[in-house]
């Protein structure tokens, strides 16, 4: 089966990535663009409420660690 443009781009980073960074984690690649991605979100989204910070704490709160 033939690749999606999407996954040729990602295949295609992913190489660049280590051409240039010989030796170093091409997950890390992944990691910063997520990272990037939320920031992004984060910045576009208008500021909580007191009553929506509460809640996001409450359930934060009782959220495990590690998943």
């Amino acid at each position: 089966m033939p690749l999606s443009a999407e996954q040729r781009t990602d295949r295609a980073r992913t190489a660049a990535y280590a051409r240039h960074h010989p030796g170093a984690d091409p997950e890390e690649l992944d990691r910063a663009a997520t990272d990037a991605a939320i920031d992004e979100i984060v910045r576009r989204a208008p500021r909580m409420t007191a009553e929506q910070a509460a809640r996001i704490g409450r359930i934060f709160k009782y959220a495990a660690p590690n998943g």
